[in-house]
């Protein structure tokens, strides 16, 4: 029993069942006799329609249907196979003049229409020519330097099969190469070198020139500028900034050729050759002469000294009788050593009369001391 049985078995049992009723409200029946006659006629339609719905139906005799047979399809025509012609080194002009691509490929051809009379007397000719035409095409604009890229795209473009121009042959390429003989590829890498060298040099050449105009036309453009300029890159000396106003007023000047202006000429240093001021001659001269005198002063410090500190060493008092006595001969020693004429000078005594231990020898023990103030003399 399928879904659409089930409806129409439940739809006879409910007017079946509603039947009874309604004859029975109509007639006026009790209402126990409504309910027994509509109970007994849905029982009936359901027993009725069960019975029918599940009795088998009459099985008809099935259909024959007559399978004709597949119909023949004509098998589609045997394409002739690939003929085969190598071509090797052939010059082709590239995108420089002069430098000539080397081509070598293998060219694959058939005819195009198989089962008719050939016109054409050499098909591989019309083949190779289709085939050397398109590469000629593509070799014009590709660099002599690189023949790896070359050779990449006209495999590419010579491997789809095409018909030549007049329809009689499909023609393709393969393995294609492409090369450059060794003396342009020498020229080339020098070419190239040379390029590289002189757009450097061009690219030095203009960073020069750039940095001349910005210094020339923006930093040195005046004094101030200039100033201000070294003082933008080093703003905590402000004191070197202002030593500094001499020298870059005259840089100023030099690269703008012209002359320091007025209001920066007391900042500028004494020039060689210029005349001097004479006060600043007089306070020179003054101040040299004090150096020379306290360097003098200094050594006749240092002479004194070192001879107190002889003295201390041979154990002489500078106050005693025979201190005095040595300082009078080394005076007349020092004396006699600085004359010009090495006649005038008497030899002293030998090393002999100096006792190092008791002080001087036996023959100044009685030698009266100089005077307090007399000097040493040189007679």
């Amino acid at each position: 029993m399928n879904h659409r049985n089930r409806a129409q078995l439940f739809l006879a049992v409910v007017v079946g069942g509603l039947l009874p009723i309604y004859a029975g409200w109509k007639l006026g029946w009790p209402i126990w006799l409504w309910f027994l006659v509509s109970a007994a006629s849905m029982a009936l339609v359901g027993l009725v329609l069960m019975a029918r719905v599940t009795q088998p139906a009459v099985s008809e005799p099935p259909v024959q249907y007559s399978v004709e047979p597949p119909l023949s399809r004509p098998e589609p025509p045997t394409e002739l196979p690939f003929n085969e012609t190598r071509l090797d080194d052939l010059a082709l002009p590239s995108c420089l003049p002069d430098y000539d691509l080397r081509f070598s490929a293998t060219v694959r051809w058939r005819p195009s229409r198989p089962h008719q009379a050939y016109v054409h007397a050499n098909l591989a000719a019309a083949a190779v020519d289709t085939v050397v035409a398109r590469a000629r095409q593509l070799a014009a604009g590709e660099h002599p330097g690189r023949t790896d890229l070359a050779a990449y795209r006209l495999n590419g473009a010579l491997g789809t099969p095409v018909n030549d121009s007049s329809g009689l042959v499909t023609v393709m390429a393969v393995a294609v190469m492409v090369t450059v003989t060794e003396e342009d590829r020498v020229r080339l890498e020098n070419l190239a070198s040379l390029r590289k060298t002189e757009d450097a040099w061009e690219q030095q050449r203009q960073h020069e020139r750039n940095r001349c105009a910005y210094v020339g036309g923006e930093v040195l453009k005046s004094p101030g500028s200039a100033v201000v300029w070294w003082l933008s890159r080093h703003e905590d000396q402000i004191e070197q900034a202002v030593s500094l106003i001499g020298p870059l007023a005259e840089l100023s000047a030099a690269a703008n050729d012209a002359e320091v202006p007025e209001v920066f000429r007391p900042y500028l240093g004494r020039r060689p050759g210029e005349a001097e001021d004479p006060v600043d001659v007089e306070y020179a001269d003054l101040l040299r002469q004090e150096q020379e005198a306290a360097t003098r002063v200094d050594t006749e410090d240092s002479a004194a000294q070192r001879i107190m500190e002889l003295m201390d060493e041979l154990g002489v008092s500078p106050d005693s009788d025979r201190g005095k006595v040595w300082l009078h001969r080394l005076g007349r020693a020092t004396q006699e050593a600085m004359r010009d004429d090495p006649e005038d000078v008497r030899p002293g005594p030998d090393r002999s009369e100096v006792d190092l231990d008791g002080g001087l020898g036996s023959e100044w023990d009685d030698a009266a001391p100089p005077r307090g103030n007399e000097g040493p003399t040189g007679d």
